[in-house]
């Protein structure tokens, strides 16, 4: 499925787990900070895109990546992203700005960076995955 495909059979999930009408709803919207998700929408919406796409994005998907890149480098200290964590995820999450994902980063506000494009562009990595 072609990007646009991808956010237009997205866009309906997302418009049901923020409340905020179609025509709001971009590919560069932060899905906490601009679209008032919390993160059990996060998971509602997770739970959507699997019936919708048959793909299963876990709730530690983002860490989960830049962990595999770094087995013998410390991830966090104590909640707080290390400076390796903070490269490692702007990597995993390419459609961020990188400003927005900095070394001392509470571990928890990772969440708060995502965009409707992350889940884009997982969606389709996840669809090509599969038919292969």
């Amino acid at each position: 499925m072609t990007e646009q495909e991808v956010f237009q059979k997205l866009l309906p999930h997302v418009r049901e787990v923020t409340g905020v009408p179609a025509e709001q709803i971009h590919m560069d919207s932060g899905l906490m900070d601009d679209l008032g998700a919390e993160s059990l929408d996060l998971l509602d919406l997770s739970f959507l895109i699997e019936e919708a796409f048959g793909v299963t994005i876990a709730g530690d998907e983002f860490e989960r990546q830049a962990r595999a890149r770094m087995p013998d480098l410390v991830y966090e200290r104590e909640g707080i992203l290390t400076d390796e964590a903070a490269l490692e995820l702007r990597k995993a999450l390419p459609e961020v700005p990188p400003h927005r994902i900095q070394p001392g980063m509470p571990k928890l506000d990772v969440p708060r960076v995502l965009t409707v494009a992350v889940f884009v562009h997982l969606i389709q990595r996840k669809l090509a995955e599969a038919a292969r």
